[in-house]
């Protein structure tokens, strides 16, 4: 079945000629056109230039094969990268309009191994957000659950709900704060931030130039390695072979308040990782991770208000009130607390990196929440990067993989990190444990 297929699939089947990339095009349009209406995941979708796409992708497969390892994939991307004179929207109703933007050198880098861009996604409103809500554009609805509107998680939403719902085979996010990765564990697929600085960030629109990053959400971890390697411009590699690594799981009273089921589903799953060989230890953050997160959080809100404080002071603007909130925060962390924040940050990675570097992996669970109806979320808390954060503000890479779902059938996220630069590792480490965990 076309919706199934992985990346991998997709790629061999459409290079080797047993699939052409015009009717799988085709397959995922009309997934979209059924679902996007209700789910809320597209803010723009390509149709006649993704079905152009193809037709050439077709046509040049017959003359002189595959035009790259991503022959014929149709990917999404969240509306902050520009597409080929196409300004990033940012989630907003009156983000700056860029005429003549060229493609953002990530999405070229996909487009020329072979990629067919089929839209943008909706998202949080500059970002700035983890439920995943945009009161402004709309809130794009988590496919979990058909029946009640539950929050896809943010702020790559629309990104993580059409690879969740089978519209696309995998799409592109950021993350500055867990905005891959949290929409990844509450919808149930893989979300991978990088390391900081991996993937060029020219044409896409900015957060917080500290922290920002781009990704993969995909279905499996395959699939984000192959897309994260294209984004990187690094050489494709095939999974290394396992061996036990030195797993460091944070004591259990640091992962608290957690929901029951959330922090069952990530114990067993350390439990598992024992069996398996891993040498698990159980260690302390030398800070509160909620202190990770407020030095995340006020950094980007520093950044946030410069760059979007005429668009924030002037009432008349459609921004969502709540991102509108976010970005003021940012109004009274003048340069000289900007420069002690980022002192204190430098001061953070060189604490852990002075006292942890004994883990291969550091493991938590994706979130500390699974996904809640839309109508109960409260936009004053942040509960939702509450386990992300630490992970940008120590300079770590990230993936969120599915790790079971609560007793009401809500995804859980399991989130493994590990240092800058080694991704590949990370990478490897995922894919073995996703295989062993039974969703």
């Amino acid at each position: 079945m076309i919706p199934e297929l992985t990346v991998q699939d997709i790629a061999r089947l459409t290079t080797s000629g047993e699939l052409s990339t015009r009717s799988l095009v085709k397959c995922v349009l009309d997934a979209i056109a059924a679902e996007n209406e209700k789910l809320h995941a597209f803010v723009e979708v390509f149709a006649d230039a993704a079905m152009h796409r193809a037709e050439e992708l077709d046509r040049a497969a017959l003359r002189s094969g595959a035009a790259g390892p991503l022959h014929g994939v149709p990917i999404a991307v969240k509306d902050l990268a520009q597409i080929s004179g196409r300004p990033a929207g940012f989630g907003s109703k009156c983000y700056p309009f860029h005429p003549g933007a060229a493609t953002a050198t990530a999405i070229q880098r996909l487009i020329d191994a072979g990629a067919v861009i089929i839209g943008m996604t909706h998202m949080v409103e500059f970002a700035i957000g983890g439920w995943g809500t945009n009161h402004s554009m709309g809130t794009p609805w988590n496919p979990v659950d058909r029946n009640v509107h539950h929050v896809p998680g943010g702020s790559s939403s629309g990104s993580a709900v059409a690879v969740a719902a089978r519209m696309v085979p995998a799409a592109i996010g950021s993350d500055t704060g867990g905005s891959i990765r949290i929409p990844a564990s509450l919808c149930g697929v893989i979300g991978f931030k990088p390391s900081f600085g991996a993937i060029p960030l020219d044409g896409i629109a900015p957060l917080g130039p500290a922290f920002d990053t781009l990704g993969p959400i995909t279905r499996n971890v395959g699939d984000a390695r192959l897309l994260f390697c294209v984004m990187a411009g690094l050489p494709l590699r095939v999974q290394a072979t396992g061996r036990p690594l030195h797993v460091g799981v944070p004591a259990r009273d640091q992962l608290l308040p957690c929901d029951p089921d959330v922090l069952s589903n990530f114990e067993r799953s350390i439990g598992s990782l024992r069996s398996a060989g891993h040498e698990v230890e159980i260690f302390s953050f030398p800070r509160a991770l909620t202190a990770y997160q407020a030095l995340n959080g006020k950094i980007v809100a520093h950044d946030a208000y410069r760059q979007h404080k005429a668009l924030a002071e002037d009432p008349t603007t459609p921004l969502d009130p709540h991102v509108r909130q976010r970005v003021l925060a940012g109004r009274d962390i003048d340069e000289r607390h900007y420069a002690l924040l980022l002192r204190e940050r430098d001061e953070a990675i060189a604490e852990f990196n002075a006292g942890y570097r004994r883990f291969d992996i550091i493991a938590l669970p994706g979130t500390p929440l699974p996904a809640v109806p839309v109508n109960a979320v409260d936009e004053s808390t942040i509960p939702m990067s509450l386990y992300t954060r630490a992970g940008n503000c120590l300079d770590l890479c990230g993936i969120s993989i599915p790790n079971s779902v609560t007793s009401t059938g809500l995804p859980t996220g399991l989130q493994l990190m590990s240092w800058r630069g080694a991704d590949a590792k990370l990478l490897d480490f995922a894919e073995q444990v996703a295989q062993g965990i039974d969703n």
